[in-house]
């Protein structure tokens, strides 16, 4: 057996060996991957010699996106830039008009564009950037008491809104403004036609009135992970007053309240206002996730 000192072109299996013996969830992971792809072994797809893989490719093909193959790149560092990642692609492809399909979909975290091929030549385009983060709320202290105080002596006051749930005025608002709801097929699905579902928390939302006029509206919801999602609308002509981050800060309390330790909130990167008004309720916002489109 050959002993040798190390050489540049072993740091990548380096770092797999090093973390072998330093992170217990590298062999979580593995165990968990060798149970999926004995199950479905169809679902991913590898480029290399067996236990030399130069690269994965994922694939999904979700009943909620009926023509796109939402597809996973993962590349060996030292494959980014040969055939691998074209050969992938070309299976992807043939595998999705096998099925009826029409389109690739793959989402790249901003900050995670160095270690992917170049899309671009791949035949991908980048369709629309969103946003995630959230507000931890364990110690998160609510810096807008002094604003809602300027804004109540403008004539502005907030309530909470469960009474309010069947209230006409909460449904012309939002009929007023879903349609400002970005939509960006095929992760963003259109607004809802409606405002409430089984998935909303009323005992957190909070309502903004001027008067007897409904302005705004921010309104918790559920997700399959069991989080909890910030939704926030507010009427056009009353925004860049600070009556979202208003709303924001009292349905983050009330869930503070309720032992909720965090707020999750996500949304298209287009849209300046809603996460200037996360950033300063004290919101962490992520890198934006890219999502690229391509035609089979």
């Amino acid at each position: 057996m050959h002993i040798r000192s190390p050489e540049p072109v072993d740091a990548y299996a380096a770092t797999l060996l090093l973390n072998s013996t330093q992170e217990p969830h590298f062999h979580t992971t593995a165990a968990q991957l060798r149970t999926s792809w004995d199950r479905h072994p169809t679902r991913t797809l590898v480029v290399g010699e067996p236990g030399q893989p130069r690269g994965l490719l994922t694939r999904w093909a979700p009943d909620f996106h009926p023509t796109h193959l939402w597809i996973g790149l993962h590349l060996h560092p030292d494959h980014r830039a040969d055939d691998t990642a074209p050969t992938l692609l070309h299976a992807a492809r043939d595998a999705a008009r096998a099925q009826g399909l029409t389109h690739l979909w793959l989402s790249v975290r901003e900050d995670y564009l160095s270690t992917a091929p170049d899309l671009t030549t791949l035949g991908l385009r980048e369709v629309h950037r969103t946003f995630g983060g959230g507000l931890h709320l364990r110690d998160w202290t609510d810096p807008t008491p002094d604003l809602r105080r300027a804004l109540e002596n403008r004539g502005y006051h907030f309530t909470p809104a469960q009474p309010h749930a069947d209230d006409p005025r909460l449904h012309d608002l939002y009929t007023r403004t879903r349609d400002h709801k970005v939509t960006a097929a095929p992760t963003i699905p259109a607004a809802s036609p409606t405002l409430a579902d089984e998935d909303t928390l009323w005992d957190a939302a909070h309502l903004a009135w001027q008067g007897e006029e409904l302005i705004g509206i921010s309104l918790p919801e559920t997700s399959r992970l069991n989080a909890r999602n910030a939704v926030l609308t507010v009427a056009p002509d009353h925004r860049r007053r600070g009556v979202g981050r208003a709303l924001l800060a009292l349905t983050a309390r009330a869930l503070q309240n309720q032992g909720i330790t965090f707020l999750n909130t996500a949304g298209s990167a287009t849209d300046r206002a809603y996460l200037r008004a996360l950033r300063q309720v004290g919101a962490n916002i992520e890198p934006d996730w890219i999502a690229w489109e391509g035609p089979c």
